[in-house]
């Protein structure tokens, strides 16, 4: 018999071959049944494993516009995005600067 230990947060993992026997894959719903002192781990709803590589080419992206060249994300500069800051303007004659502003 597989053994289990609770985590803090009142977790477990079931072990791998229990997994691959009945089929429990991730996001797979199961259901705790309280009879009388026994536990029984219950799959309400099953959920097919997904292959990552199944969704292979499902986007496209379009081609540049013509003239234009491919653009690069080692040419991307996420600081041309923000917004200039105003530029300080200088103090009338006079008058003092105040902090912060």
């Amino acid at each position: 018999m597989s053994a289990a230990t609770l985590t803090a947060k009142g977790q477990i993992v079931i072990p791998a071959e229990i997994r691959a026997r009945y089929g429990l894959t991730p996001g797979t719903q199961v259901e705790f049944a309280d009879e009388g002192g026994v536990i029984r781990l219950v799959v309400r709803r099953r959920v097919a494993a997904s292959d990552p590589e199944a969704g292979y080419g499902l986007i496209r992206i379009a081609a540049p516009a013509a003239g234009r060249p491919a653009r690069r994300l080692s040419e991307f500069d996420p600081a041309s995005l923000l917004k200039p800051a105003k530029a300080a303007q200088p103090a009338r004659p006079g008058k003092r600067a105040r902090a912060g502003k």
